[in-house]
C-alpha cells in the first residue's frame, strides 16, 4: 500500500489496512456467523441478532469492541443519536462490553467446548419518535468486535 499525498484518500487506505474485513452478523446467520478457526474473527452488525460460538482451543483470547451509531431523522428536525453497543457472554456473566470498554482491549480467558453469546443492544424502534408528526428515519452504523487467541 502507498500513500498519494491526498489526505482523503490516504485516510481511506489507513482505514481500510487499519480495520480487517468483519463477519457480518444477520438476524438469518446466527448459527454460523462466528469463526474462530484461525484464531481470529471480526464480527459486525447493523441488527440486535444474537450469535453463539465456541473457540477451537482454550485459552486467552483479546477481544476488542467498537460501538456503533443509530441515528434517527427528519425533514426540518434535529437528528437523534444513539449508541449501539456489544455484549460477549458466557450464560449469564458478562465477559466483555462496549458499554464499559469501547475501543479497549481486554483478555479473557475462552474455553473450548463452552457456548459464548455475543448480542448487539442499544436500538431504538424509530416508530416511538416523531418531529412535527412525522416518524423518523433510522440510519444504522454497525458495532464491530474483534477477537485473537493470543
Amino acid at each position: 500500500m502507498e500513500l498519494t499525498g491526498d489526505p482523503l484518500y490516504d485516510a481511506l487506505l489507513l482505514a481500510v489496512a487499519s480495520n480487517p474485513p468483519c463477519t457480518v452478523l444477520t438476524d438469518s446467520n446466527t448459527s454460523s456467523a462466528v469463526d474462530l478457526s484461525d484464531g481470529f474473527d471480526s464480527i459486525c452488525s447493523w441488527t440486535t441478532a444474537v450469535a453463539t460460538f465456541t473457540v477451537p482451543s482454550t485459552g486467552e483470547y483479546e477481544i476488542t469492541g467498537f460501538t456503533g451509531r443509530q441515528t434517527l431523522s427528519a425533514y426540518r428536525c434535529n437528528s437523534s443519536y444513539f449508541t449501539f453497543h456489544a455484549q460477549l457472554n458466557q450464560a449469564s456473566t458478562v465477559l466483555y462490553t462496549t458499554r464499559d470498554s469501547a475501543t479497549q482491549t481486554v483478555t479473557v480467558n475462552l474455553t473450548a467446548g463452552t457456548t459464548y453469546s455475543l448480542y448487539g443492544s442499544g436500538l431504538v424502534n424509530s416508530s416511538d419518535y416523531q418531529c412535527s408528526g412525522v416518524r423518523p428515519s433510522s440510519s444504522v452504523s454497525p458495532y464491530r468486535m474483534n477477537i485473537r487467541k493470543k
